[in-house]
């Protein structure tokens, strides 16, 4: 299995220039405004103008980012003659950047190929500056995009990046409820993954490296605003976050997330809850049903012991920080759920999930 190059810490880009020299020409994909705010963007183009390197950006990304925003971005890339892309921002604008250099090589594809796994679809080389510890897509396959109402991923061999710059300088304007997000996000694919029938060793040192290093900042800070830093943190903590992040990007790159993810995109689609509040959100009940099955039980209580903490303290502390308030009518919870019925998340751990104990979980935590 392919790897991504890991270049870490401060300054990353600029010692490590030639690893960009992947064309004459590339596509820059980013949100509307942290690329710039953090300085990486100014980075990125300051390489690339000493690489001889033209690039054009698509700075239209939004949070869950839209189908048809990706295209456009591939489009441009395409009509610029863009021999490789990189993303810079959280999952969102690297999950773009995925798509968009896939559309970019696969113009006339439509929907319904694009995420069929049977499908090939070559795509440009990608490389990943994430500006957000949590959703791990520097340095795995994985692009979830909004189509409609509905929240879909697609991966290929040819999604993975190649290259990743992890520079805790870039996370230090991300605020403290973001940074509580973003950090929730990557909790869950530890924990998520350590439970996945699909795990390795690899991937079970990954899953538990990361988890401790996610469970340590979200108890171990209090995440008040400081001169330096937005949410109060460290360098060194920022890039242990990173390092989190990563470690959970590759353990659900090997096994794929739990249930959590599927009833979480129902609350972000539909009231804007970020990605990774929204996922722990339901960690207390994949605990709880996780704990009702031996091999549950056992996986837990491990993980819990590792990463030093008790399945309870998980249970309670993850939803708390989470801090999810919504309530929704009987009608709404059967919709949410319907759209993500017989998700493949839902036997990826001990406790399989069906629909009618998807409806369940969620009206103890949204119903009215």
């Amino acid at each position: 299995m392919n790897n991504t190059t890991i270049y870490r810490g401060a300054n990353a880009l600029t010692a490590n220039a030639s690893a960009l020299n992947l064309g004459k020409k590339c596509l820059i994909v980013t949100g509307r405004t942290s690329a710039v705010k953090s300085g990486a963007l100014r980075d990125v183009t300051a390489v690339l103008n000493e690489l001889g390197i033209a690039f054009t950006v698509y700075n239209g990304i939004t949070e869950n980012p839209l189908y048809a925003h990706c295209r456009e971005a591939g489009e441009m890339g395409r009509e610029f003659g863009a021999e490789f892309v990189i993303g810079i921002g959280g999952g969102s604008p690297l999950d773009a950047a995925k798509a968009a250099a896939t559309f970019a090589c696969n113009p006339e594809i439509e929907e319904a190929a694009l995420f069929d796994p049977t499908v090939e679809k070559p795509c440009l080389p990608i490389v990943a500056v994430p500006l957000t510890a949590g959703t791990g897509s520097e340095v795995n396959r994985y692009s979830v995009l909004t189509v409609g109402d509905k929240k879909k991923s697609f991966s290929t061999p040819h999604t993975l990046p190649v290259a990743a710059f992890l520079d805790p300088r870039y996370l230090r304007t991300l605020n403290a409820h973001y940074t509580v997000s973003t950090a929730l996000d990557a909790f869950c694919h530890c924990i998520e993954s350590y439970l996945s029938p699909k795990s390795t060793p690899e991937s079970e040192e990954n899953a538990l490296r990361g988890g401790k290093l996610m469970w340590e900042l979200l108890t171990q800070n209090d995440f008040r605003p400081s001169d330096r830093d937005a949410a109060g943190l460290t360098e060194e903590t920022r890039m242990a976050s990173l390092e989190g992040a990563a470690c959970g990007g590759l353990a659900i790159k090997v096994t794929g997330t739990g249930f959590p993810h599927p009833l979480g995109y129902g609350i972000t689609l539909r009231d804007g809850v970020p990605h990774g509040r929204a996922c722990g959100a339901f960690i207390g009940a994949f605990v709880d049903r996780n704990m009702t099955t031996e091999a549950g039980k056992a996986r837990l209580t491990a993980f819990a012991e590792a990463i030093g903490t008790t399945t309870d303290m998980i249970a309670a502390v993850i939803p708390a920080l989470a801090d999810v308030n919504l309530s929704y009518s009987d009608e709404e919870i059967a919709s949410m759920a319907e759209k993500v019925s017989g998700a493949k998340n839902y036997g990826n751990a001990p406790y399989v999930l069906d629909d009618e104990t998807a409806v369940e979980i969620l009206t103890e935590l949204v119903g009215k």
